[in-house]
């Protein structure tokens, strides 16, 4: 009897020390997991941005492996935290980081921590699949293939989600709304409905990413139409009255995608009262504002004549040629071409009208930029002028010859752009074959 109760505690000792080593194993692999972690966001987190961690060495000590495999359930969401937070600074060294986080396997479970019950831990693996789709936009169908435009979306509708995690969410958004080479996203019409709802958002960063999602999605000229559908074009519009600038900027430049669809289209822009808005804009003092006002222009006078007649009527064309006589290179180059667009079915009374308006001088003058664009317009539009009447064509000619073009026009015939050549040409050798040259006439 007694022999078989010294056995039993004998044996309950030994479960006992079997257990306390178990214990004491798994703490030691915890301890170990936390010390690959720290490592590699003491290498990542260095102070010089220009530093990025090196794949050789990554690859060596399996680092992507050990973090990847750290995002796992098993683990400790301070843990699970800290390894997407590893990995969204490796992601960002080059695409060559960030794909291969991705065979890693890193993306399935990066998704899964979008929707966890720990906030930092959602966080993180929001900010980690951000990274990655910024360095890497060829991953943008595998993540959509993994499900997280739904978890994206879960969050936006989820009445208790924080203004910083929706301002993640919308930052990511606008990566995935990127156009690839291949294809639009799918759950395009998802992602649309999700903007619609954050374009009312009060906060100008998520103002921002949702308007420059906007942006992208319209790139495709597919989904313009679901976009109007869904009634965001007068939140855009309104949002051009916004204070903050890079809200403005971003509205403008989801209106310029828009702008390019149909006639349709476009007289839909027209009917919200587009116009009115864009020539109060053209009295902004920031460079990249009245860019995109003229683009825009420019795209609602490539739609129809009646479209172009509404540019006139709203009084925007005396500030397009404010434009042109500017200094800015971009600028000009913007009022020349939507100037370009606005003449492009030789309507006499428009052309008439521009005439009128002082144009042809400033075109003249801006023969001699270095920007071949520019100067492929301007001999466009002045051989457009000269063909289009031949009542204007001494006129035309005369302010031509009056500004001192002719002979800049003479010089552009041997210019390496080919296509600037072949105007050139073909303006002299067709109204002026027989002017001297003025350089050369004494």
């Amino acid at each position: 009897m007694q022999k078989r109760k010294r056995r039993f505690l004998e044996k309950g000792q030994n479960l006992m020390m079997l257990r306390t080593l178990r214990l004491e194993k798994a703490k030691k692999a915890e301890q170990q997991k936390e010390l690959t972690i720290n490592n590699a966001l003491t290498k990542c987190k260095l102070t010089s941005s220009e530093v990025v961690p090196d794949i050789d060495n990554l690859l060596k000590n399996n680092t992507i492996g050990n973090l990847v495999e750290s995002l796992g359930h098993g683990n400790r969401n301070k843990i699970r935290a800290n390894a997407a937070d590893a990995l969204a600074h490796i992601a960002s060294g080059s695409s060559e980081h960030s794909n291969l986080i991705a065979k890693a396997g890193a993306v399935p479970r990066l998704i899964r921590l979008i929707q966890s019950t720990d906030l930092e831990v959602s966080e993180m693996g929001i900010l980690c699949l951000g990274n990655l789709l910024h360095f890497a936009p060829n991953l943008r169908d595998f993540m959509i293939t993994n499900g997280v435009v739904q978890k994206l979306v879960s969050i936006i509708q989820a009445k208790s989600t924080c203004t910083l995690m929706l301002s993640h969410v919308t930052w990511v958004i606008r990566k995935l709304c990127i156009s690839s080479p291949t294809s639009r996203p799918d759950n395009v019409d998802e992602i649309a409905q999700a903007l619609n709802v954050l374009l009312y958002n009060p906060e100008d960063k998520i103002l921002e990413d949702a308007l420059m999602a906007v942006r992208n999605l319209a790139h495709e000229n597919e989904t313009i139409p679901m976009l109007l559908d869904l009634g965001v074009v007068p939140r855009i519009i309104y949002l051009l009255e916004h204070p903050n600038v890079l809200v403005q900027n971003a509205a403008l430049q989801a209106l310029i995608n828009i702008a390019s669809g149909t006639e349709e289209q476009i007289q839909e822009l027209l009917n919200n009262n587009l116009l009115p808005h864009l020539s109060a804009l053209m009295s902004n003092s920031d460079l990249d504002i009245r860019c995109h006002v003229l683009r825009i222009l420019q795209n609602v006078a490539d739609g129809n004549t009646f479209q172009r007649q509404a540019i006139m009527n709203a009084g925007l064309l005396h500030k397009i040629l404010e434009c042109l006589k500017g200094e800015a290179i971009p600028l000009k180059s913007a009022a020349a071409l939507t100037i370009s667009t606005l003449v492009i079915d030789k309507d006499k009374n428009l052309l008439y009208y521009l005439m009128r308006q002082g144009v042809i001088p400033e075109l003249c003058n801006l023969l001699l930029s270095q920007e071949t664009d520019i100067i492929y317009n301007v001999l466009d539009m002045l051989s457009t002028m000269l063909d289009v009447d031949p009542s204007f064509l001494a006129e035309v000619s005369g302010i031509i010859e009056w500004s001192g073009a002719l002979n800049n026009i003479r010089i552009l015939q041997s210019n390496e752009q080919e296509e600037i050549a072949v105007v050139a040409r073909k303006i002299i050798s067709s109204y002026f074959p027989d002017k001297p040259d003025i350089a050369t006439k004494f």
